[in-house]
């Protein structure tokens, strides 16, 4: 059995707004930071543009970076005051072709900041849209916000953990209100959210709002997780592995992600055995090795 762990993540929260003041000072000057004169146009998006949902020490900074030309790079990763800031990067063109296909990113635009526009953003025409890109987006960020929660948990990294099943749950309520097709309240907000999710999935997604704000007991962080594979599993109409199947591995897993085959949830799990490192599918009360433990 794999030995468990006790213990509390000690954290003293700071004020949201001044923190994010700052924030957007700093990222107001990307096109100097980035050395790049091409850029024109900067967006902070989720949460960061939300004081209300943003929890300084928890959550990341999401932004949006439009060029003029098609970029080299895509991704890039900055810090800000020991922060993780993920700067995404497209061209006017491909960003509206991404919400024209119902990428939820469109659906991000309504709460926003934008802190540098020179004219970009006037080109995008799009209007959000419910596609089936967008439901198959949303799954897919489900469970992999899941398999990172489940993973964090077993870093002895509580408050990260509790985290991210807040938003494998804020993605399952996304994607359930989806399926009505109503546009104009899809719910971004935590607000908007819990007003417009199901009785069950509130309740959860009501506690891990409260879970990711405080310090996180080990016990309550289980619950909470054994109590979303249930929701989701439920959900999404797929067969259980619950967390069980992890436990019984002989040692704690280095790596674990979330997919859906054939409709189950299954585990891809890296463990660290006699031989070396071991990759494994749990299905269920199966456990077969695998080359990979990305989902297909």
């Amino acid at each position: 059995m794999i030995p468990m762990f006790r213990g509390w993540f000690s954290f003293s929260p700071g004020g949201a707004e001044d923190f994010l003041a700052m924030a957007y000072k700093f990222l107001s000057r990307l096109p100097e930071t980035m050395g790049s004169e091409d850029i024109c146009s900067v967006v902070v998006l989720g949460s960061a543009a939300r004081s209300s949902d943003f929890v300084q020490g928890v959550s990341d900074i999401d932004v949006l970076v439009l060029v003029k030309k098609a970029p080299e790079k895509r991704l890039y990763h900055l810090d800000f005051m020991g922060t993780r800031v993920d700067v995404t990067v497209f061209t006017p063109e491909e960003l509206d072709l991404l919400i024209e296909d119902g990428a939820p990113l469109g659906f991000m635009l309504k709460y926003s900041v934008v802190l540098l526009d020179r004219g970009c953003l006037a080109i995008i025409r799009s209007k959000p849209r419910i596609t089936e890109y967008t439901r198959k987006t949303l799954r897919r960020s489900i469970l992999a916000a899941l398999g990172l929660a489940i993973e964090n948990y077993y870093m002895n990294m509580p408050r990260k953990s509790a985290s991210h099943l807040y938003h494998s749950i804020r993605h399952l309520a996304r994607y359930l209100y989806s399926l009505s097709g109503d546009v104009e309240g899809f719910p971004i907000s935590d607000e908007e959210m819990l007003s417009r999710s199901p009785g069950d999935l509130r309740k959860l997604l009501k506690g891990l709002i409260e879970m990711r704000r405080k310090e996180t007991n080990i016990d309550e962080l289980r619950n909470a997780i054994e109590e979303s594979i249930e929701l989701v599993t439920r959900k999404l109409s797929l067969e259980k592995t619950g967390i069980d199947a992890i436990e019984r591995l002989s040692s704690r897993p280095l790596a674990v992600v979330a997919c859906e085959d054939y409709k189950w949830l299954a585990f891809h799990v890296e463990i660290l055995s006699h031989t070396g490192l071991k990759r494994l599918k749990l299905r269920g009360s199966e456990a077969v090795e695998i080359e990979d433990i990305l989902c297909d």
